[in-house]
């Protein structure tokens, strides 16, 4: 009987194990599923999300050399060479402009600096010239583009858009009509408000 009892159990125990062989096997036959990890740039938190984009920042700083400053690269210092961007859709077409600030000494005098406002393409829409930071955007719309507001001498100056272009020379227009911004205008290139990322071109 005792030797009875050993057998049925040297036979139980070979069964499980075979049981359990057979599961690992049956798992490990399973297809591997691969996930696919999104690699997203990081912001980081000092800068506004529209001004970090180093793909863009990369296709303007190219732009910049070969196109819109070819002729000046060879005076110009490697400090001079710096720029900021802000992304926005200012005429509701699904489409994001770009504003380009050129920043350094080279690009500003004591009126102000250089802008560019470039299209999704990366065509000039204007050449801002001796224009100041910041730059508001104001949800209110003429010729279906967004009202822009500068501060130039003192006084705010109304940008707005006509003929494929906004003012080049706010110094040259008359004060706006009112004496402040809105509570809805986005600011742009404002240290407290929308600190953007600085690129070397």
């Amino acid at each position: 009987m005792k030797y009875l009892q050993i057998i049925v159990l040297i036979f139980l125990v070979t069964v499980s194990c075979k049981e359990k062989s057979s599961e690992v096997k049956k798992e490990t036959t399973h297809p591997v599923e691969v996930v696919k990890k999104v690699i997203k740039q990081e912001i980081p938190e000092e800068f506004v999300a529209q001004s970090v984009d180093d793909g863009l920042a990369k296709k303007i700083k190219g732009l910049l050399i070969n196109n819109y400053f070819k002729d000046d690269m060879a005076v110009m210092n490697d400090s001079d060479r710096k720029f900021q961007m802000y992304k926005i859709d200012l005429n509701n077409d699904e489409k994001e402009e770009v504003f380009v600030r050129l920043m350094t000494p080279y690009f500003c005098g004591t009126g102000g600096c250089t802008f560019l406002l470039l299209d999704n393409e990366g065509e000039i829409i204007t050449k801002f010239a001796v224009t100041r930071a910041p730059i508001f955007a104001e949800q209110s719309y003429k010729n279906d583009w967004q009202i822009l507001l500068v501060k130039d001498a003192g006084v705010f100056k109304e940008l707005a858009y006509k003929n494929g272009s906004y003012p080049s020379n706010p110094s040259l227009l008359d004060k706006a009509p009112y004496d402040a911004p809105s509570g809805h205008a986005e600011i742009m290139f404002d240290k407290d408000f929308s600190n953007c990322k600085t690129y070397n071109f």
